[in-house]
């Protein structure tokens, strides 16, 4: 495999835009048509670390960390919202001078993508999608998430920073069909760790309670919209069900399904070198 680089030389090869007083951690690579990439929770653009190196030769790929991820800031008391997450995909796709984009997301980021989607700014011309929890009905949350959720329990889990690492390593270990190593919980512990960021933990995963309310909406605006659509699926995803992308694919019967039997809920992370080729196809094929 393409050697991926470090959370920290990720960040340091990265730079960062404003946005309403607050930075938003940015990085590019590679050259030509763009895409932009879109994360989940509660990770980061790092999620996309090794596909990055098996795309950059034939695209310009994008990465953002939403506000209060990763290496972006993470106020305290901020009302984290999926429609100020989609302002900032639309902030960042100003800076970078985008009307138009290729666009991949994964997890949360499928429910920003709708939004922007259903703004129309930037253009999403291709749109490629990975597990994400689109239809709560069908959303099997973890443990540690039904906690977070809580109104009285979330605030404590975090103000006392109840989840420690090998918790976080149990819980998000049950995300990937392959076992995580101990160097990849590190990694994944570090981003959400990074600026204290276990102590908004349960404000941003408050974004479940507007997909819920706002999902019907967001739907129709994909089975109205023309963009060629390619939706991969890790089928040993227990969060993201199989029976989600079943749901996108009866409002969108044009999608091109690519399921991956042995995989979980991180394709980019656990395929990367069959993920990059499926993304590869799916935006230079007309």
């Amino acid at each position: 495999m393409t050697s991926i680089l470090t959370p920290t030389e990720w960040r340091q090869t990265g730079d960062y835009i404003s946005f309403k007083g607050h930075r938003i951690f940015v990085r590019t690579q590679g050259s030509g048509e763009p895409i932009l990439f879109l994360h989940g929770f509660p990770t980061s653009s790092y999620d996309y670390a090794r596909i990055a190196p098996l795309l950059d030769n034939q695209f310009k790929l994008i990465f953002l960390d939403f506000l209060g991820y990763g290496f972006s800031d993470k106020p305290r008391q901020h009302p984290y919202s999926l429609f100020e997450q989609a302002e900032i995909t639309q902030a960042v796709a100003q800076h970078f001078g985008l009307t138009k984009t290729l666009l991949v997301a994964h997890d949360m980021g499928d429910s920003v993508t709708l939004e922007v989607m259903r703004r129309g700014q930037p253009e999403i011309t291709k749109l490629v999608m990975l597990n994400g929890s689109v239809l709560l009905d069908d959303y099997h949350p973890l443990i540690t998430q039904r906690l977070l959720l809580h109104p009285v329990i979330g605030p404590i889990v975090t103000g006392l920073h109840l989840i420690r690492k090998p918790a976080f390593a149990r819980q998000f270990g049950k995300l990937f069909a392959t076992p995580l190593t101990t160097t990849e919980i590190d990694e994944f512990w570090s981003l959400i760790q990074y600026n204290d960021g276990m102590g908004i933990y349960h404000l941003l995963i408050r974004y479940l309670r507007e997909r819920k309310i706002y999902e019907h909406t967001w739907l129709d605006a994909l089975k109205a919209h023309t963009a060629p659509l390619t939706v991969i699926w890790g089928q040993r995803d227990p969060v993201a069900v199989p029976s989600i992308a079943n749901a996108i694919l009866e409002r969108r019967p044009d999608t091109h399904y690519v399921p991956m039997n042995e995989i979980g809920h991180f394709p980019q992370w656990e395929g990367p070198e069959r993920v990059a080729e499926i993304i590869r196809q799916a935006l230079t094929n007309n």
